[in-house]
């Protein structure tokens, strides 16, 4: 349910602000800077900003379902109410041809989502959160692990809320190095499998150790 609250309850924060006429229309010019968005996000005079989530083929089979009881708590915390309301939108990607790719041009085009959630996957996600810079958008990443999306000029608007990541795991093994005192040995070996995964992780280990003065002395695949 966070991913959902992060940017309803921000949204709404805004909005509470608001206690004028003039103050409306300035939240408007806002997140709807033409009156083509106004009309996109704006249903009988109620603000309905629309969602689209991007899941993963057979990972996550309740997705809607989950997505539908992550609104109503919104609804019963009253970040969400008679004046502001969100539509999810949710398609599944993460398939063998980069689906969520063209589900999420889809959904910019021809849907009009304001935010996306996902794709579930790393591969994805790098290609959709370009495309959500490049549109200007929120998109909340909340599986992805890579070290390279932490990289804010490329992706602007990207945030996200996994409990864990490879840049996050390689400084909490320096942490422990660190805390048993292993570093003034200062000397590591690095022993991964193949792949990009594990090329990712092992290039953001790389990255981590060098900041802290440890020296990778071997790599095993």
């Amino acid at each position: 349910m966070i991913h959902l609250g992060f940017f309803t309850s921000f949204t709404l924060r805004r909005w509470n602000a608001i206690s004028s006429t003039s103050s409306q229309d300035k939240f408007l010019s806002i997140v709807a800077p033409s009156k083509s968005t106004l009309d996109d996000i704006t249903q009988n005079g109620k603000i309905v900003i629309k969602l689209g989530h991007i899941g993963a083929i057979n990972a996550l089979r309740n997705d809607e379902r989950l997505l539908g009881i992550s609104r109503k708590s919104l609804h019963k915390e009253g970040i969400l109410g008679d004046d502001l309301d969100i539509e999810i939108i949710s398609q599944n990607g993460c398939g063998d041809s980069y689906e969520g790719v063209a589900v999420a041009a889809d959904m910019y085009h021809l849907q009009k989502v304001k935010a996306f959630i996902g794709p579930y996957c790393n591969a994805e996600i790098d290609a959709v959160a370009r495309m959500a810079a490049f549109w200007n958008l929120p998109i909340i990443g909340y599986m992805a692990a890579s070290s390279a999306l932490a990289d804010k000029r490329a992706y602007k608007t990207l945030a996200r809320i996994s409990t864990r990541s490879t840049n996050s795991i390689a400084e909490a093994t320096c942490a422990l190095l660190k805390h048993y005192r292993w570093i003034k040995y200062i000397y590591v070996a690095i022993v991964t499998n193949i792949g990009a995964v594990s090329y990712d992780r092992t290039v953001a280990f790389e990255e981590v150790f060098h900041l802290r003065g440890v020296q990778v002395i071997k790599k095993v695949e």
